[in-house]
């Protein structure tokens, strides 16, 4: 093995101590939201009573906690394979995973203290860790941007799938001051817009390198990604704005910054869709050939619009503001790009033919369960058609159980799996060659 292929797979593997950590972390917080919705306890009152505040205390743990744990899996393993580069040392990984799962057990915890001043303390500690665990990140990401190999125009996802790693640290930093200035109108729904759109963004990245760099369907040129992501940088930043001055108003009323900053998450969810060149992936996938892919990533796709559709009709949901949009957004789309980007990256390491691959069917149905709750519960409060209570309970018991279902079987493809795992995943390994060629 040459020096540059050491390099390459100086970290291949490590995403299945991450994985461990993001299936305990997710029953955590299926078990802490499931007891305190069944049991109305003081945590849930608060969810009510302090709705902002609360919010962006969930919000976090999810976006900066499990989910996070599978992101940094995915480019712990496959990114120093791609790019040429060996940004990540086993120190790297070792503190962000104590760090993080730090964090997610003391916010485990906040939730059963007995005072809302304890929980909004323990709440502080927790954050805090999960921040400066992406923080932590800020650095290796930096180096794998300046050490990168790969040319611009040769990547098929562009150099996108390198933003978040630079952003990282400003990312962890501000989500913390937000929280830690929570009193001061506005800094709640900034932090909480800008993790919304930074998920987005993954969302983004993974449908397109699904499709583009690991199908290699070609749905979108190269050199188009670019320009079009700067479109989409200025609508994220557009409704990061607005989200800022809706909360800096701190009114009820359905105002016109109220209404942007709807519209706006709106445009940036159906930006998201269209760059994806959907008509081509469901011909591709649909129609003629049917051609093998990742059912999970193809329905987070098509979720886009859907929940592109609920935040243009936020207003009629006023006393939840940005509840349909964002609600619907990590519930379907995020939640499907991950996991099912997770789910194929490790069968891609026990060389699984693509045309055998299984879809999780037992999942899917609890997912469209939950989906048709959620359509039902915004519809019937657009109309004004009564209580929702039923199809809340309808949606947190499928989101609670589907999430079950899938963190088992995660546990069973990585922890229980008898299949041969090979070091180099199935399709990876032509970047080796391509730079033996060079």
């Amino acid at each position: 093995m040459t020096r540059l292929e050491s390099i390459r797979t100086s970290t291949t593997g490590s995403y299945l101590g991450l994985y461990l950590t993001s299936c305990i972390s997710t029953a955590m917080f299926g078990i802490a939201m499931g007891w305190h919705f069944l049991t109305e306890s003081l945590f849930f009152d608060l969810i009510q009573s302090q709705y902002q505040l609360m919010l962006y205390v969930i919000i976090t743990w999810a976006c900066f906690g499990w989910l996070m744990c599978l992101i940094a899996g995915i480019g712990f393993d496959i990114l120093p394979l791609i790019h040429g580069s060996s940004p990540f040392h086993e120190d790297a990984l070792r503190q962000f995973i104590l760090m993080n799962f730090a964090g997610q057990t003391i916010l485990f915890i906040s939730t059963f203290m007995n005072t809302a001043e304890r929980i909004q303390e323990f709440a502080t500690i927790g954050i805090s860790f999960l921040c400066i665990a992406v923080i932590l990140l800020g650095r290796p990401g930096r180096r794998l941007y300046l050490d990168s190999k790969m040319e611009t125009d040769g990547d098929e996802v562009g150099t996108v799938s390198l933003v978040p790693g630079l952003a990282f640290p400003f990312l962890g930093g501000l989500i913390l001051v937000c929280w830690m200035w929570r009193g001061t109108p506005g800094m709640l729904e900034l932090g909480r817009s800008v993790m919304i759109m930074l998920y987005v963004l993954f969302t983004l990245i993974i449908i397109i390198s699904h499709f583009n760099r690991r199908l290699n369907w070609h749905i979108l040129a190269p050199e188009k990604i670019s320009l079009r992501i700067r479109g989409f940088f200025f609508l994220c930043l557009l409704h990061i704005l607005f989200a800022y001055l809706s909360g800096r108003e701190g009114t009820e009323t359905d105002t016109i910054i109220s209404q942007m900053n709807n519209y706006t998450l709106g445009m940036v969810l159906f930006y998201a869709f269209i760059m994806c060149n959907p008509l081509s992936i469901v011909k591709k996938a649909w129609t003629g050939e049917r051609m093998a892919h990742n059912t999970l990533i193809l329905a987070a796709l098509c979720m886009l619009p859907f929940s592109a559709f609920h935040a243009f009709n936020s207003a009629s949901y006023l006393d939840r503001p940005g509840a349909p949009g964002y609600a619907t957004f990590l519930s379907t789309s995020a939640l499907l790009a991950i996991w099912g980007y997770s789910q194929y990256l490790h069968l891609d390491h026990l060389h699984i033919n693509i045309h055998k691959r299984k879809s999780n069917i037992s999942f899917m149905a609890c997912f469209l369960i939950g989906f048709a709750a959620i359509q039902v519960l915004f519809i019937k409060n657009w109309f004004e058609l009564g209580s929702t209570d039923l199809e809340q309970k309808v949606w947190i018991i499928s989101l609670t159980t589907g999430s079950v279902l899938m963190v088992f079987n995660l546990m069973r493809q990585t922890m229980l799996s008898f299949d041969t795992w090979h070091r180099i995943p199935m399709f990876y390994g032509r970047y080796i060659q391509n730079s033996s060629d060079d």
